[in-house]
């Protein structure tokens, strides 16, 4: 190191799992913050987990697994229906579920319901990879404003959706509580297609099984199917739970149709996800089956 110059060490990056846990992660470099009018968006820089940013201090994406938690969000429903034309995100203002979505090639339109504009704006210029330039796609229509409002005002127009993700922060956050209630959730149901999917993240049955519960017995009180995949992301803790609903009962996946459907969609490249793991993510270890029991 030249004379005169030294290594200030950052402190680390604290991201709360539960409200007696936090993942420790050492910081490479300052963050980049920004102040919205809705939230504080961070980048911070790490050498575990490269870039990852986050909302008011909760961690909601990073470089290094992104693709576990996306390319589960996405290609799970997706792959399962058999013609898929339009899907809206809500949340999603990083772009990496409109990218994985765009490998679709019959989608037709991919609705964005972001709250805030400053979300898409910063990770534009400091996490381009997560979008991949996902809302340069004519296909991709960015909404901004609240999630309940921009999906009421479409399905009052008749518009409906072979899917819904759930892109958004965790559902006891006061941000997002009114869009996993039961009257929210209901609009979802009543905004799907003939074989429309909702895809609704759980949360962390390690560190969060109040809520995975509750939140489960409410989707089950809505949806006439409920279908569970449990996943790996390190950001958040291990394993995270997702449920895919629906207004029909569904039939179990096929492992021989879902790889037919990968590979007349042309999907090559994937990280995370494969018709196996797909059909192996629904079985659920005993603890959990007795949660949701």
């Amino acid at each position: 190191m030249p004379e005169g110059l030294f290594h200030v060490k950052q402190p680390p990056i604290a991201l709360p799992l539960a409200p007696d846990v936090v993942l420790q992660i050492d910081a490479a470099a300052p963050p980049i913050e920004v102040r919205s009018a809705f939230q504080r968006v961070s980048v911070e820089h790490t050498t575990a987990f490269g870039r990852l940013y986050r909302l008011d201090g909760d961690a909601m994406a990073a470089e290094a697994d992104e693709f576990m938690i996306h390319e589960s969000l996405a290609h799970l429903p997706a792959l399962e229906h058999p013609s898929l034309r339009r899907a809206i995100i809500l949340g999603g203002g990083d772009g990496a579920s409109a990218r994985e979505l765009l490998k679709h090639p019959g989608i037709e339109r991919i609705v964005v319901a972001e709250l805030d504009p400053a979300v898409v704006s910063t990770l534009r210029d400091h996490m381009p990879t997560l979008a991949a330039c996902a809302f340069d796609n004519p296909r991709v229509e960015l909404h901004f404003g609240d999630a309940a409002r921009s999906l009421g005002s479409l399905h009052d127009r008749g518009e409906a959706f072979d899917l819904i993700l759930f892109d958004l922060t965790e559902a006891d956050d006061p941000a997002c509580a009114h869009l996993h209630d039961e009257a929210f959730l209901a609009l979802c149901a009543a905004s799907l297609g003939p074989a429309g999917i909702a895809h609704v993240q759980l949360g962390s049955p390690f560190y969060q099984p109040a809520q995975v519960r509750r939140l489960w017995l409410r989707l089950r009180r809505v949806f006439a199917s409920v279908r569970l995949s449990l996943i790996h992301v390190p950001l958040y803790g291990g394993p995270w739970l997702l449920a895919r609903c629906s207004t029909r009962p569904a039939p179990p996946p096929d492992i021989n149709l879902l790889q037919q459907r990968l590979e007349e969609r042309g999907i090559r490249g994937l990280r995370y996800y494969n018709p196996a793991l797909h059909l192996a993510s629904e079985a659920l270890p005993n603890h959990l089956r007795d949660l949701l029991a």
